[in-house]
């Protein structure tokens, strides 16, 4: 559909030109990659709540930058903790953390269903929480940049079957 000789039945984004490499999706740049990364360790907030600090903002405004020049982008912006305190209320702390920032990047005029926030509290660790290091590193914001999803919402198991029985 999308003209980018990869077949839609491969491809996961059907409607946006990419590559085979990249399953039929745009190949998303390094330089975006960087930003995204740098905000995994760049995005501060008070301690136990979900207000930003200001100095987050400088590479907040790089990720509003970023779905301007792009508006294909759609974010999943995941919120995660420490293993420390209680499980629920550090699952309840990473999803208004991520509402958080999905918040502040709409208010910068990005639409707000291009990105969803979720929170995963201290259940995807990327580091050991039995270190203050490793804490530190397992309290962060994610961004994953999506383009679609593909469902059928066919009762034929999405072969495109007109046969009625």
């Amino acid at each position: 559909t999308d003209n980018d000789s990869v077949p839609d039945y491969l491809d996961k984004c059907p409607n946006i030109p990419g590559t085979m490499a990249n399953d039929g999706c745009p190949e998303v740049k390094e330089e975006v990659r960087q930003i995204f990364r740098k905000a995994m360790t760049g995005i501060q907030f008070e301690t136990a709540k979900a207000i930003i600090k200001k100095s987050s903002y400088p590479i907040l405004n790089q990720i509003v930058a970023v779905m301007e020049m792009d508006t294909t982008y759609k974010l999943e912006i995941s919120g995660h903790t420490d293993s420390q305190g209680d499980h629920d209320k550090n699952v309840r702390l990473s999803q208004e953390r991520a509402q958080a920032v999905a918040d502040y990047i709409s208010s910068k005029g990005i639409d707000p269903r291009r990105m969803t926030a979720i929170g995963y509290g201290p259940d995807r660790p990327i580091a050991d929480n039995s270190t203050k290091k490793g804490m530190a590193q397992n309290r962060r914001v994610e961004f994953e940049i999506v383009y679609e999803t593909v469902t059928s919402n066919s009762d034929d198991g999405g072969l495109g079957s007109d046969d009625k029985d």
